[in-house]
Parts: C-alpha cells; sequence; structure tokens
C-alpha cells in the first residue's frame, strides 16, 4: 500500500496596513462551498442592501470599502472623495477605523490616482501599481490594482473605489466591482445634504404660503430712514466774538447762565490800553498848550501866525488818537447785546488765553428758541426733501421722541469733531413740542422717500456691490 502523500502546507495571506507596513503572514481560509447557484446572487444582494440603509456617510464608507472588497476578492480596498479643490483624497482603508493621512501608502494611492489623466478617470479601468516607480511601489505587496469611480447622474466623477490583490482582476469581477459602485455613488448621492431644504407633504403648502407672504412683505412700501447724532442748538444765537486783539482776563458768566442786557461777560487784560489812553490824554493837554500859545503870539508875531493851522492840525490828530485809545480801553470790557443764557464750553480755558480780533468766545442764546443740528454722514445720506419729516431721541428721554420738519441740508460735507464726513442738516422743531435744552444730545431719525422693503433691507450690501464690485 502506497504511502500517503503529504499534503500541501496553507497559503498564508499577508496583511498591510495603511502605513505601509507589513504584518504577520496569516493561513487563507478557503471560502465554504457554494451551496447552491443563488448565494451569490444574495451576497450581492445583502451588500447593495446594506449601501442602502447607511444611516450616514461614515457608515456607508465602512460598508463600501469593506463589503465590496470581500464582494470582489481584493486584498485591500480604498474608498477615496473629492477634496475641495477637486482632487481626489483616500477618505476610507478597508480593515482600518481610521486613516493616517501622513503614511507613505496613503500618499503612494492618492499619487497613483492622480497619475491618471482626467478624462479616463470617469471608467473603470486596470492599474499595474507598479508602474509608479519608489520605494513605495517596490514594497507594496500588490501589484494589480482596480480602480472604479464614483459618478453622479452627470457622469461626473464623486469619488472611487481602488481594489488591489496579487493577480489580475478577471472580466467578471470587474462587471461585479462596476455594479457596487453604481450602487454606492447612488447611496452617497442620496444621503448628501440638499442645497435647499425639503419638505413633506404635511408642511409644504404652510412654507410656499410663509414664503409668498414674505415675497409681499419685501414689497410693501416704507419709508426710507437712516439714523444719525443730533444736537440742539440755538435757532438765532448772538455771537459774542473778540472786539480787539489781547489777552482774556476772565468770562464774567458761568456757562448756561442767565445774562441781560448790558451786563459785563468778558474783560481783558487792560494794562497796554489804560496807558495808552492816558498817554493819548497828555498829549491833547500838550496840543491844546501849544495851539494856545501859538494864538496869544499871533498877535505880536507874523511867524507864529503861520504856526496857528499847524498847531491846531498837531492838536485835532491828538483828539483822534485820545479817542481811539479811549474806545480801545472801552472795548476791554464785553457787555451782551442781548438777553439770553450763556452758550460755551468751560470758563477757565480763557483764563489768561491770548485772542485775536474777530475770535468767537462764546453766544448768547434764547433758550426758548431752539432747533435740531443733525450731522448726516456720507455713507448714510439719503435724499432728503424740503419740509420731511424728523424724529429727534434725546439722551435724557430715550422714551418720548421730538416731532421736528428739515429746514436745511447743507449740500457740501465737512469733518465734525468726530472725523466723519457728514452733511449738516438742520430741523425745525414742530410748536406743540416743548423746547429741549441747550446743548442737549441724542439721535435724529430722518424719514426720506418711500421704498420697497426689500430695497430698505438691502440698501447697505447693494451699496457695497456698487462701490466694490461694479454690479
Amino acid at each position: 500500500m502506497a504511502a500517503p502523500q503529504p499534503s500541501a502546507p496553507p497559503r498564508r495571506r499577508l496583511l498591510v496596513d495603511p502605513a505601509g507596513e507589513m504584518l504577520a503572514r496569516m493561513p487563507i481560509q478557503k471560502p465554504a462551498p457554494v451551496e447552491d447557484a443563488s448565494a451569490g446572487l444574495r451576497q450581492l444582494l445583502g451588500v447593495e442592501a446594506a449601501f442602502r440603509q447607511a444611516p450616514d456617510r461614515d457608515a456607508l464608507g465602512l460598508a463600501l470599502v469593506n463589503e465590496s472588497a470581500k464582494l470582489v476578492q481584493a486584498r485591500q480596498g480604498f474608498l477615496l472623495k473629492q477634496d475641495r479643490i477637486g482632487g481626489l483624497i483616500v477618505e476610507r482603508v478597508s480593515g482600518t477605523v481610521q486613516v493616517e493621512r501622513n503614511a507613505p501608502l496613503i500618499a503612494f494611492i492618492e499619487a497613483t490616482i492622480a497619475a491618471i489623466p482626467e478624462t479616463e478617470r470617469t471608467t473603470p479601468r486596470l492599474l499595474d501599481l507598479t508602474a509608479q516607480g519608489g520605494e513605495e511601489a517596490r514594497s507594496y505587496p500588490f501589484a494589480c490594482g482596480l480602480w472604479m469611480p464614483l459618478r453622479d447622474r452627470a457622469g461626473a466623477v464623486i469619488g472611487g473605489l481602488l481594489f488591489t490583490r496579487e493577480r489580475v482582476f478577471e472580466e467578471a469581477v470587474t462587471a461585479l466591482a462596476a455594479r457596487l459602485a453604481e450602487t454606492g455613488a447612488h447611496a452617497m448621492l442620496a444621503l448628501r445634504p440638499p442645497l435647499l431644504p425639503r419638505f413633506d407633504g404635511d408642511i409644504r403648502k404652510p412654507a410656499i404660503g410663509i414664503a409668498g407672504l414674505a415675497l409681499l412683505a419685501l414689497c410693501f412700501p416704507v419709508s426710507m430712514t437712516v439714523l444719525a447724532p443730533a444736537t440742539i442748538t440755538a435757532e438765532h444765537p448772538f455771537v459774542v466774538a473778540a472786539p480787539i486783539e489781547g489777552i482774556v482776563e476772565e468770562i464774567a458768566v458761568a456757562p448756561n447762565a442767565s445774562v441781560a442786557v448790558g451786563d459785563v461777560v468778558l474783560r481783558y487784560v487792560d494794562t497796554a490800553q489804560r496807558n495808552a489812553l492816558s498817554v493819548a490824554e497828555r498829549e491833547v493837554q500838550v496840543a491844546d498848550a501849544r495851539l494856545r500859545s501859538v494864538t496869544q503870539g499871533a498877535y505880536v508875531d507874523e511867524r507864529a501866525r503861520r504856526d496857528v493851522g499847524q498847531a491846531r492840525a498837531e492838536l485835532a490828530l491828538k483828539s483822534a488818537e485820545r479817542d481811539f485809545a479811549r474806545d480801545t480801553f472801552g472795548k476791554t470790557q464785553v457787555r451782551a447785546e442781548r438777553a439770553g443764557v450763556a452758550v460755551y464750553a468751560d470758563r477757565k480755558e480763557w483764563y489768561g488765553k491770548p485772542v485775536a480780533a474777530g475770535l468767537r468766545i462764546l453766544e448768547i442764546a434764547d433758550p426758548k428758541t431752539v432747533e435740531v443740528r443733525v450731522d448726516l454722514p456720507v455713507a448714510d445720506a439719503i435724499a432728503l426733501q424740503p419740509d420731511a419729516r424728523v424724529r429727534v431721541f434725546l439722551d435724557t428721554d430715550p422714551l418720548s421722541a421730538l416731532e421736528a420738519r428739515v429746514e436745511q441740508v447743507t449740500p457740501v460735507p465737512r469733518l465734525t469733531d468726530a472725523g466723519v464726513l457728514a452733511h449738516r442738516v438742520v430741523a425745525r422743531l414742530s410748536s406743540s413740542s416743548n423746547a429741549p435744552r441747550l446743548g442737549a444730545h441724542g439721535t435724529a431719525q430722518l424719514y426720506g422717500s418711500t421704498v420697497p422693503f426689500g430695497f430698505y433691507l438691502l440698501r447697505k450690501p447693494l451699496t457695497f456691490l456698487r462701490q466694490k464690485v461694479g454690479l
């Protein structure tokens, strides 16, 4: 009896992790014998059902790369997706949970797919992984690859599956992989978030109604309004300006204090003016004495008679100089020409301050006749008609609005104290409104022409696009 022949040693499986390292060789388990001809069809249907039942993109990616690799008898599978710039990057690797982006194997696979021309990337094709060259191509144990693109309904590539093993993929396996790729792409598109929200039948009609009401609201006419800082100022103030050049000694009235006609409001340091007046008076006395002496001598001296005219002219000149000095000295005390309240900032900042003639120092205003001064920034400027409506909300009483009407708008903007280029708008308060305190600050709401509500909301974005983009 012949001795039994020793059985062949079992084949071993070589596992490769995503980092490109070789793992232990494991025996290849022979597939279980097929019980009937429909077992393969049932397995395909089960895999497709797993694709369709995946709850999210992560579960679908795991099922795509693992179940497809088993069904096509691949040793390793890779799922690739599109990045932001249109390239393909590895998203999943069969047998792993997480992809190490810096692994050499991942870079090798992405470079292999990137080497395929874009025109040929949309069709399935067999790959020779050793053709890439390099250390990773020589050390990678699976030389044969099968590329299966995942395409949308328009035929554009949204991802792909790459299967690798030692031997070339047969035509039947390629057809099976194409079927799996088609089903996987369909499931991937189904899990893609929609561009617009989808409504079921129960809320579709209310949603359409709400959208229609929103469109109608955008067409509703409203007044174009803007907000701008406002200040309460005197309507016709009396300006107290420096009458002469000199040094301010003091301002005699406090800010916002009542002033009567004839009250002293400003004093100069008058040392120079007082001395000039004293000298001018002495010169007048000298000229007058000389005129009397020449007049008396004219009766007996012909020469003195000729000097009478010159002496009279000198007396008239000195008298004029005295009158000028007296007038200048009188202006060292400035008196109020109108009753009201003194309007200025701080009394101490004027002590000892040299001023030039004509410099504005303070105002005397009637607190009962006031107006609203609005600084409308150029960036917020709208078309304002004469007598346009203005509502003023003072900081001291923000809950109550004062009604006013536009009286004047300056066409040329100027820089405000805050450094903002703005148009000056003057508004007249209505007679029914109580006169607010002079100098009060607040916010004014100016009303322009009537525009659709949609334009009111989109005015600033449209202005930005017009200025920056030119649309």
